[in-house]
């Protein structure tokens, strides 16, 4: 199996452990603890449409993994904030994420190049 399937396999049991589909997943990681972005702008963030994105943020919400309210500058905006369990799920998201067991075989100079790789391309 090449690295790509195994890193899709990986993310599939992450997601699966915590419960969230890939959907959701992408709202919490681009939620910043603490960030209270619009709708429309976690929608740019996310890569989608911000009809397609409300009933991802329904689900999350009826979960107790964010809030959404009325922004107080324009009440027909609305702004969506992780909750404490939303911060907690995203910290568990990008932890199980990063221990990749692809990358984990490297050995530690090997894993240093990759990383020296990537931020050169990033």
């Amino acid at each position: 199996m090449d690295l790509f399937a195994r890193t899709l396999d990986h993310q599939g049991t992450c997601l699966e452990a915590l419960e969230l589909t890939y959907a959701q997943a992408k709202l919490v990681w681009r939620l910043e603890p603490g960030d209270t972005p619009s709708l429309k702008e976690l929608a740019r963030r996310c890569g989608v449409d911000p009809s397609n994105l409300s009933d991802i943020v329904d689900q999350v919400t009826a979960r107790g993994l964010v809030v959404s309210r009325a922004a107080e500058h324009d009440k027909r905006v609305r702004v969506i904030r992780l909750t404490g369990p939303g911060v907690r799920l995203r910290r568990k998201l990008i932890a199980c994420l990063a221990r990749n067991p692809s990358i984990d075989a490297l050995s530690d100079e090997r894993r240093t190049q990759l990383l020296e790789i990537l931020r050169e391309v990033a």
